[in-house]
């Protein structure tokens, strides 16, 4: 990880939120090198098979900390936010949809990935891997909504109080 990084948020509840994140796209960027090396073609059928092997132990290595991270915002930042802005629509309700949309991708990406990797040929092998790249998209265009849209309305719809509440909800380890 980079240590020098900067942050966007000052307040406790969002640094740990945006430190989450910066943690879970360390951990992405290395399944994603395998996803494009897929794309790039430049595995041969053996290297792929094994490519593939390690893009699984990584996902799968990758999916309780991710979890741990969803279900922090799904328990306590999403219901404090719904009490002002709603959850029928809009932001709050939009990146519940995504947090579906990824666990979906990954779903079905392991399941397409559970058995003998030695029967699969290298097009079916780089179908498979097209869930990880859409996952992989999909969450990082979804960390950037939640820091540009969702988390500065912490800033500016919640009370001190809830602030401070939140930061005790969300102050716990990932993994």
């Amino acid at each position: 990880m980079v240590s020098n990084q900067k942050f966007k948020f000052d307040l406790p509840a969002l640094r740990v939120l945006e430190n989450e994140h910066q943690y879970l796209l360390y951990m992405m960027d290395g399944w994603h090198s395998i996803v494009l090396g897929f794309e790039r073609d430049i595995y041969t059928e053996e290297e792929a098979r094994e490519a593939l092997g390690t893009l699984r132990k990584q996902i799968v290595e990758f999916i309780e900390p991710f979890k741990n991270h969803t279900d922090k915002e799904e328990e306590f930042l999403f219901p404090m936010l719904a009490r002002y802005v709603g959850d029928e629509q809009g932001p709050v309700a939009a990146t519940e949809e995504e947090h579906g949309e990824i666990d979906a991708y990954i779903g079905h990406f392991l399941h397409h990935t559970l058995g003998d990797l030695t029967q699969l040929s290298l097009a079916e092998m780089k179908e498979v891997v097209r869930d990880a790249g859409e996952a992989f998209e999909v969450i990082t265009i979804h960390f950037i909504k939640e820091e540009s849209i969702l988390y500065p309305m912490v800033n500016t719809v919640l009370r001190k109080e809830e602030q401070e509440q939140l930061f005790k909800e969300l102050y716990t380890p990932l993994v």
